[in-house]
């Protein structure tokens, strides 16, 4: 029953009365205080049936159990001890009669036999606390192992915790490094697309220039050829004929020229190969080295800069390749 009410109190008060032959008192439904006064067999009574607790029986009753007692007609026990006929508290314990005295011999061997059995009591003692004390040095091993695995636990937790600030200080560097190569790789990028973007318009400047060389050379070749009549026509004047072949021959050197000029603006403009005079040749030895083996030096410096993290180094060598690659385009 979760809740005791007032009428279930009463009717509980009159079934212990029926059943027992005596209204209950306090200490008979609360174990703890029966057990405090030495009273086990009142918790027996208890437990044998289904009973409100003390506090439960005098809670409707304004906190009086002798009141719950009174409402259901009875009379409540007194406070104090109750007197009982004589002869019914007895001690719960086997009376013993008493022995007839024994000879000394007896109470010697006894005691002897008690002492043996008490040496036999030590040995095994003995024996035991030995065994105890193995026990104990096994332990205490076991403890220092114990300790030492610990200790080599701390140390590997330790080397662990080390490498992974390691690898976080590696990772973060090789971001580093990432976020460097690709900024350097979009500033390539875009210059590499702003020299496309000038090869384009050096292209159509070419292309411009070589139809105005074409164009000089057209009116090259047509001065000549009036030169040569003028040269027919006048061939009794010596001085206008020297005049007029000094005017050919300077005619005939400007239309080299921009042949010449046109056919260089033709390979830079079409990539077609063009033998080289001896003076551009002697011009290219003068400009200092290069070629392949510097083109191939200023990499490996770029190279080794780049895994060096030098960014100073690294615009250095930047240039050295720029300026190998340009001076190496010139010669060719």
């Amino acid at each position: 029953m979760t809740r005791w009410t007032r009428e279930t109190i009463i009717e509980k008060i009159l079934e212990w009365n029926v059943r027992f032959g005596e209204p209950p008192c306090s200490a008979d439904w609360n174990p703890s205080l029966a057990r405090w006064r030495a009273q086990e067999w009142r918790i027996e009574r208890y437990r044998d049936g289904i009973w409100p607790s003390t506090n439960a029986a005098k809670r409707p009753f304004d906190g009086s159990f002798d009141a719950a007692v009174r409402a259901a007609g009875l009379e409540p026990h007194r406070s104090g001890p109750r007197r009982r006929p004589a002869g019914v508290a007895r001690p719960a314990m086997e009376q013993r009669e008493p022995q007839a005295p024994r000879s000394v011999d007896e109470a010697l061997l006894e005691s002897s036999e008690r002492i043996r059995t008490m040496e036999r009591r030590i040995a095994s003692l003995e024996r035991e606390v030995a065994a105890a004390e193995r026990r104990a040095d096994r332990a205490e091993d076991q403890l220092g192992d114990a300790r030492v695995r610990a200790r080599r636990a701390g140390e590997r937790e330790r080397r662990a915790r080390g490498a992974r600030e390691r690898v976080q200080v590696v990772e973060r560097e090789a971001g580093e490094q990432v976020e460097m190569l690709t900024a350097d790789a979009n500033a390539r990028v875009r210059a590499a697309y702003d020299q496309a973007q000038a090869a384009v318009a050096d292209t159509h400047e070419a292309r411009r220039a070589a139809r105005a060389a074409e164009v000089r050379a057209a009116d090259a070749e047509a001065r000549a050829r009036a030169a040569e009549r003028l040269l027919a026509e006048a061939s009794t004047d010596s001085a206008a004929v020297g005049a007029a072949m000094s005017a050919a021959r300077a005619s005939e050197e400007r239309a080299a020229a921009a042949e010449r000029r046109a056919r260089e603006l033709a390979t830079l403009v079409c990539g077609e190969p063009r033998q080289l005079t001896r003076g551009e040749l002697a011009r290219l030895r003068e400009a200092g080295p290069t070629g392949p083996a510097v083109m191939a030096n200023a990499l490996r410096t770029l190279h080794k800069a780049r895994a060096a993290g030098d960014r100073r180094g690294l615009t250095d060598a930047l240039g050295d390749v720029a300026s190998a690659a340009v001076g190496w385009r010139d010669r060719l």
